[in-house]
């Protein structure tokens, strides 16, 4: 139960102002680095064919340093917990700001999930290439230790290394955001440091004509390379691809297919806002929330777009042959055992032409490792960068998701148990368990099929977009008394808030409609399902509230306390 004669649950919200700037550009630089650029940048062009992939993810990541400045304006103006939940209902109208909020919430709940099950196979990968040096230099039980890193990569060590995850850092939040951020920090610099190494191996084998293709023999045996390049036309088209062909999956080839990319590029984005949501627990929230929204997402798409490009242009449309035959296996041979049912082949082809008994997965950090043969410390630290970027998505993802419900709850529209906060270390305990909960799902969802769970949650993230950007736009004019207590920054006049918003939203439009396109009849089901449960719980709160004698207009007519 909430306060007598107080509009929201209480008058003040219990949270702490315990984070600086650098906490908060860490928040969104962990947040949004990760799964993304590490997996989609090099797997995904399986199923775009012709696409190019730097060139994708520069086209997602402009619109997203729009409306991340559109963000960190309205993030000054209201600097409270809750994120565009707070500036939609406030600027825009309490549906669809809660409707918006509802959708995300179930995206970044079960990417969150998704990110532990990936991180997984980042780890497995790492300690699958230490092993296989081991073995190439003779060691005994080096195969054991490729054995343990290939399970980390299958089903079952997705569900349980991905869920432990989740686990750890909901205990770690519960000891508070400054406990949490202190963490965030430190492995965020990690693989920050590391990142730029990746990005030199890249660089040296896009100068280097012939390099990748020598130390990717040089370890998997002379006309390894040529072999996959020959085989890939030849194999058994994976789940939801097109058969391959030289001509059609060249870098490139389609620009519908890059506009199609430019889905999971969005997915490798998600987060440019982080730090917005628990704008109650910013210290300085003018400088800190600029600083990690508008600085933090130009550095990502700088980071992406460089190291992308670097790779392709190392490995060029090899790293498109090497996964497709990858997922040729996986569709046409290892699910169909798993599921006890008779393969479409005899055997998996990728094992066969590499000599091993489980191919690697073609994701970013395994082209860098193959980049620093025969130094087996680099090989398996640069894969070990990606698994830490992945690793620090989760407490950001945790911070977002939890103050998202929280913000829900202290508006009196989302159970008010929710907003309680613990006296002791300033956490929301019960927020941040429910969305643990929802993060083992995503667990299960990405192992299950991680393709159809980042599409269904990308076209979800991109929609609430949408309506962002039409609040950044109509702020000013709506709600001038909130636009005075920002920025008031303008161009010729216009508030630049609403420049930026309208550019913003024309620009994710067009990546709106492309990326329904790869939606699946399941898939929107279930967005129509979730989306009439939280209409369902909206009017429902209404009306209770009303009945209460609080009315919820004078709710969101007014800014939460801090």
């Amino acid at each position: 139960m909430g306060e007598e004669g107080v509009v929201f649950v209480r008058r003040a919200s219990g949270l702490v102002r315990e984070i600086g700037w650098f906490s908060a550009l860490t928040m969104v630089l962990g947040h949004v680095i990760g799964g993304g650029i590490n997996w989609h940048s090099t797997k995904d062009a399986v199923y775009y064919a012709g696409a190019d992939v730097p060139m994708a993810f520069f086209i997602a990541g402009v619109p997203s340093v729009l409306l991340a400045t559109c963000f960190a304006l309205m993030a000054v103006m209201m600097p409270r917990a809750g994120g565009d939940y707070i500036y939609i209902t406030r600027a825009m109208d309490p549906l669809v700001g809660f409707m918006a909020s509802w959708a995300f919430w179930f995206t970044e709940a079960i990417s969150f999930g998704i990110i532990g099950a990936f991180d997984s196979v980042f780890w497995g990968m790492s300690i699958w290439m230490y092993g296989l040096m081991q073995y190439k230099a003779g060691v005994a039980g080096a195969k054991k230790i490729m054995d343990a890193g290939a399970w980390m990569t299958g089903f079952w060590g997705q569900i349980i290394v991905g869920s432990l995850l989740v686990i750890i850092f909901c205990i770690i939040a519960l000891f508070g955001t400054k406990a949490l951020a202190y963490v965030m920090n430190i492995i965020v610099i990690i693989p920050l440091i590391t990142g730029f190494l990746t990005i030199g191996y890249f660089a040296w084998g896009a100068v280097t004509p012939g390099l990748a293709k020598a130390k990717f023999e040089a370890i998997f045996g002379a006309g390894t390379w040529q072999k996959i390049m020959d085989t890939a036309p030849t194999v058994l088209p994976p789940e939801g691809a097109e058969k391959f062909t030289l001509e059609k999956f060249h870098r490139g080839a389609s620009w519908a297919a890059t506009m199609g990319m430019a889905t999971p590029a969005t997915w490798a984005y998600i987060g440019f806002t982080c730090s917005s949501f628990f704008g109650s627990e910013v210290k300085d929230p003018s400088r800190s929330l600029m600083i990690s929204m508008v600085l933090g997402s130009i550095c990502i798409l700088v980071y992406y777009v460089i190291l992308s490009g670097t790779c392709w242009a190392a490995y060029g449309d090899f790293i498109t042959a090497y996964n497709y035959i990858w997922e040729s296996d996986q569709t046409h041979y290892y699910k169909l055992v798993r599921a006890g049912k008779t393969p479409d082949i005899p055997e998996p082809v990728l094992p066969g032409i590499l000599g091993v008994e489980e191919a690697p997965e073609g994701i970013l950090p395994f082209f860098a490792a193959i980049l620093a043969y025969p130094n087996t410390f680099i090989m398996v630290l640069l894969i070990v960068t990606g698994a830490i970027w992945l690793m620090n998505d989760i407490p950001a993802f945790l911070m977002v998701t939890s103050r998202s419900i929280f913000a829900w709850s202290f508006d009196r529209f989302f159970p008010e148990f929710i907003a309680a906060v613990n006296e002791r270390w300033h956490s929301p305990h019960w927020a941040i368990t429910i969305t643990g909960i929802i993060g083992i799902i995503g667990v299960i969802a990405n192992a299950t099929n991680w393709f159809l769970a980042m599409v269904g949650t990308t076209v979800l993230a991109i929609w609430r977009y949408l309506f962002d950007a039409m609040a950044a736009t109509i702020l000013p004019y709506k709600r001038p008394e909130i636009w005075e207590k920002g920025l008031r920054l303008t161009v010729a006049g216009i508030p630049l808030i609403t420049i930026l918003g309208f550019i913003a939203f024309v620009w994710w439009n067009y990546i709106f409609w492309f990326a329904c396109l790869a939606l699946d009849p399941t898939t929107i089901a279930t967005y129509a399902v979730w989306l009439g449960f939280g209409l369902f719980i909206f009017v429902a709160y209404w009306v209770y509230n009303q009945k209460r004698g609080i009315d919820p207009r004078t709710i969101y007519q007014e800014i939460p306390p801090a």
